[in-house]
């Protein structure tokens, strides 16, 4: 919304603000570091630099609640202190296209090297949306095109960016620890299975058993009776 309202009043009023925008390897152009993203040459300036300002925003916001503002300080000011000294002597720079790319950089290489499936996925359609703005970081290219375009901006930025992610890997979201379940070695069991021990529970429980009832087979008892005899006589 700042970016929207001092271009209005810019356009509007001509103030020339563009004239506080970061200098090169000057004294008073170091002002450029804090001001050059609010200074805008055109409309389609302002609204190129608005939209991937706003989903890289988002992103780091819905991602990194607790340090967004960090992260997005740290890329404004470290990629115009790296503008300031690779920039060419006697230029102005003005935009926020550095910090564009120090964000767009910093969700990417986070995505990476963090493993977040999540925060992959959104360094993809970072790839996606803004995979074009790799370009801008070569000077050939910029030449190429001939358009006055800040190539030591978008570099600043995208060190800025990288490094920070670097920085911040312990911080936000984490891959999440899966539990990985290892086989058992069968020489090394510390108890046995269920089965095994169901089985020795049984022959405790058998050999507790002949302890205290002896296996003894049965006496038979018989008496010889003839045919013709009263059973119930009994013998002399």
């Amino acid at each position: 919304m700042t970016l929207w309202v001092t271009y209005f009043f810019n356009i509007n009023y001509h103030w020339h603000l563009e004239e506080f925008g970061l200098q090169p390897h000057s004294v008073q152009g170091l002002r450029g570091i804090i001001l050059m993203p609010f200074l805008h040459e055109n409309f389609e300036h302002l609204f190129s630099n608005t939209i991937p300002l706003l989903v890289a925003g988002s992103f780091l916001f819905y991602y990194f609640k607790n340090w967004t503002w960090l992260i997005g300080g740290v890329v404004w000011l470290m990629g115009g202190t790296i503008l300031w000294f690779i920039g060419e002597l006697g230029t102005v720079h003005i935009g926020a296209s550095g910090l564009v790319y120090g964000l767009v950089f910093f969700l990417l290489v986070s995505g990476i090297i963090r493993g977040h499936r999540n925060l992959a996925a959104v360094a993809l359609l970072m790839v996606f949306l803004y995979g074009s703005l790799v370009w801008g970081l070569f000077p050939d290219y910029v030449k190429l095109i001939k358009e006055n375009i800040s190539w030591e901006g978008h570099l600043g930025g995208a060190i800025s960016g990288t490094l920070m992610a670097f920085l911040l890997i312990n911080k936000g979201p984490q891959k999440p620890v899966e539990e990985i379940s290892e086989d058992v070695d069968d020489d090394n069991w510390d108890e046995p299975p269920y089965w095994l021990a169901d089985e020795k529970d049984n022959e405790n429980v058998e050999e507790e058993k002949d302890e205290h009832e002896p296996n003894q087979e049965p006496a038979i008892r018989y008496k010889y009776v003839p045919k013709n005899a009263n059973p119930w006589e009994k013998d002399d």
